[in-house]
């Protein structure tokens, strides 16, 4: 296997293969056999076996993930990367753990840096590093095909095939999952919380000598959600079309890495990436004065409330308190009161991403005692919407980095990094990393590591001016828009913009860590203290938009994680994180649990049949405790050519309590059944 999934070593925290020991930083690692005991259906979810991680679905269908979370809704403070390339989206800072092009069957590996890691891979390596690593074709010698169904709605499907030649070999995959959501009725209604996606992932790797690999990667994912109302919406209306957001993502990628010497690599990466992403929905607008339905309704889109909103400093409560001395707005109220039948609309969230990336990184052993890894970086980000922002805008960066690793004294190992980057919105910062690393005996390492990073304001918080259209309108309404509501297209008269002088947000951390290799254990212990400052902790969205830098979250606490293998039929797995969270906004508190912790146990206790079995708990998440037990029972059997596996996979909640928000209820277990054949 390559020497960085060998046990012990790891790859993300340096950008260099290393042994766990002498990595600046604490590091999670889930291996493809840690993947599939966890019964894990979705990518996102085996990240809940990472100490300290939140990995939930707040909002019916969409996942929220993060490192010693905060925000439930917006998180942003988290770098994923899925070999190589960046999943943190430059439009509004997030990550889409939906419509992610992979399929968890197809990941290898994934490595977690639990820290800031801004030092190896520059801003919005905030909190924590999740790099995600796909499986080698060249270690793939079958086809499959595996389908999955259960409760909910779930059905899955997935087809894969691989290929080799002399010096070559190729894979590619296919995918797609569905489900209805969270099943338990709201106040009464059934909610709008299905989903599907499809994706597809694939990868050609050339040998070309000793010296030369080359390998292309390519790909993409088409997604369908239905999404929750927006109470702000659902207060002046009546939705006439739920929320459904339609989302297409892409992305080619090419690597070269050449050998020198067994002491010095090059590699040069560039890809690109899209995303088209739109939500639309339909609503009949209430007559402002009145709250029913009418004509009136159309004032909402009148250009007239707009001036008034603008020349009230875009204060909802002050326009309306100044409409009935507006001649102007009265006049247009007038006018509509002539037109017959209710004023509805469609409208909708539109979002365009590209990015180009292309990167030189050199990794050169100079002697026994000193390593060097440095690079540079040039990325082109350009987001488009209407809705968000008006137009398009762009933003240029240009990046350098250096971590060195010096072997002071045969126990002790110094590594230090930066990373120099300058952008259009955030000028220049820099962000550093120191950490010593001293075994106090063989396969047992005490260590210390001080970092700093910074999140900086995605293109949508430096320069957001969002207008919502009303499209497909109702009659009279669509035949004579200037005449009715003064202007076409017609907008909905809030409309907010933002200042351009947000700070970046900065965390200051430090952590003494243990890391231990017994003959059956492994144990990584951590204690950690992080300042974050300059937070954007308001809503920043079309209806409700507070943009500034008042936010502040301290953090103080300790992680554990043991892996336990007896045997090689069996495999136990248990962490814990006890975190004390101080902020001074309650909405960087929702998901910041005092305690967390995760249990698995893989066995197989015979040579056709395995089990496992797991335990998820958080105390608590806005209040509410989480608590899940699950259960899998594998099957493998010979049909002729083909080798058979029957999974049965439970997902029990121990109580009946919501997850973060009331709404966010199951009714009942969640169960599937998955037959996966190999040819």
């Amino acid at each position: 296997m390559p020497l960085a999934e060998q046990p012990g070593m790891v790859l993300t925290p340096a950008r260099v293969s290393q042994p766990q020991s002498e990595a600046p930083a604490s590091v999670t690692v889930i291996g493809r056999n840690l993947i599939e005991a966890s019964g894990a259906r979705e990518l996102y979810e085996v990240l809940k076996l990472v100490p300290g991680m939140t990995a939930i679905k707040v909002d019916g269908n969409v996942p929220t993930v993060a490192y010693h979370g905060t925000q439930a809704r917006d998180s942003r403070r988290m770098l994923v990367l899925l070999d190589g390339r960046s999943q943190y989206q430059p439009g509004l800072s997030r990550v889409s753990w939906n419509d992610m092009p992979v399929d968890i069957r197809d990941v290898e590996r994934i490595e977690v840096t639990r820290g800031p890691a801004a030092a190896a891979y520059g801003a919005n390596a905030f909190t924590a590093v999740v790099n995600i690593i796909t499986r080698d074709p060249r270690d793939i010698s079958k086809h499959s095909v595996s389908v999955r169904g259960g409760n909910n709605g779930i059905l899955d499907g997935r087809a894969a095939a691989v290929g080799h030649g002399d010096n070559s070999a190729w894979r590619a995959s296919v995918s797609r999952r569905a489900d209805d959501g969270y099943d338990e009725p709201f106040e009464g209604d059934i909610r709008p919380d299905r989903k599907r996606i499809e994706t597809l992932n694939s990868e050609w790797l050339w040998e070309v000598d000793d010296r030369n690999t080359f390998s292309v990667q390519a790909g993409g994912s088409q997604s369908w959600l239905e999404r929750q109302q927006e109470s702000g919406v659902a207060d002046i209306g009546n939705y006439t079309q739920d929320p459904v957001q339609q989302g297409e993502k892409a992305f080619l990628s090419l690597e070269w890495q050449h050998v020198f010497s067994a002491t010095h690599q090059l590699k040069l990466s560039t890809y690109g990436q899209y995303n088209n992403e739109t939500t639309g929905f339909g609503v009949c607008y209430l007559d402002p004065f009145t709250g029913q339905p009418g004509p009136g309704g159309g004032l909402l889109f009148s250009r007239e409330l707009r001036e008034l909103y603008l020349q009230n400093g875009g204060d909802t409560g002050a326009t309306f308190a100044a409409v009935p001395s507006s001649a102007a707005v009265l006049s247009r109220y007038g006018t509509l009161q002539g037109a017959v039948g209710n004023f509805c609309a469609d409208s909708e969230l539109d979002l365009q991403e590209e990015r180009y990336d292309l990167e030189v990184q050199d990794t050169w052993q100079i002697n026994e005692r000193l390593r060097l890894v440095s690079g540079a970086n040039l990325r082109h980000d350009r987001v488009s919407s209407d809705s968000y922002l008006s137009g398009t805008e762009d933003n240029l960066s240009y990046r350098l980095f250096g971590n060195l690793a010096v072997d002071v004294l045969s126990p002790l190992t110094l590594n230090l990094g930066g990373y120099w980057e300058r952008d259009q919105i955030s000028s220049e910062h820099f962000s550093p990393r120191g950490g010593v690393s001293w075994r106090v005996a063989p396969s047992h390492t005490l260590r210390y590591v001080y970092s700093r990073a910074v999140r900086t304001p995605d293109i949508y918080e430096d320069q957001a001016h969002t207008n919502i259209e009303a499209m497909e309108m109702s009659q009279p309404f669509a035949s004579n828009p200037n005449g009715l509501l003064g202007w076409s297209p017609a907008y909905f008269f809030i409309t907010q913009s933002s200042p351009g002088t947000l700070k970046p947000e900065k965390i200051r951390s430090e952590e003494v860590g243990y890391y231990g290799q017994f003959r059956y254990l492994e144990l990584d212990v951590r204690y950690f203290q992080e300042e974050l400052t300059d937070l954007l902790s308001h809503a920043l969205n079309p209806f409700e938009f507070e943009p500034n830098n008042e936010g502040w979250v301290n953090h103080q606490g300790t992680e554990a994680q043991l892996t336990f293998r007896p045997t090689v039929n069996h495999l136990l797995r248990l962490t814990g994180a006890h975190i004390h969270t101080h902020t001074n906004k309650k909405t960087e508190s929702r998901i910041a649990a005092r305690d967390s912790g995760s249990f698995l146990w893989a066995w197989q206790f015979a040579s056709r049949w395995g089990l496992s079995t797991a335990y998820y708990q958080a105390n608590d998440y806005n209040d509410y405790r989480y608590q899940r037990a699950d259960l899998q029972i594998r099957f493998r059997h010979r049909a002729g050519p083909a080798e058979l596996e029957w999974r049965a996979v439970v997902q029990h909640a121990l109580n009946k309590e919501p997850i973060v928000f009331e709404e966010n209820q199951y009714q009942e277990d969640r169960m599937w059944l998955e037959l996966e054949m190999k040819i």
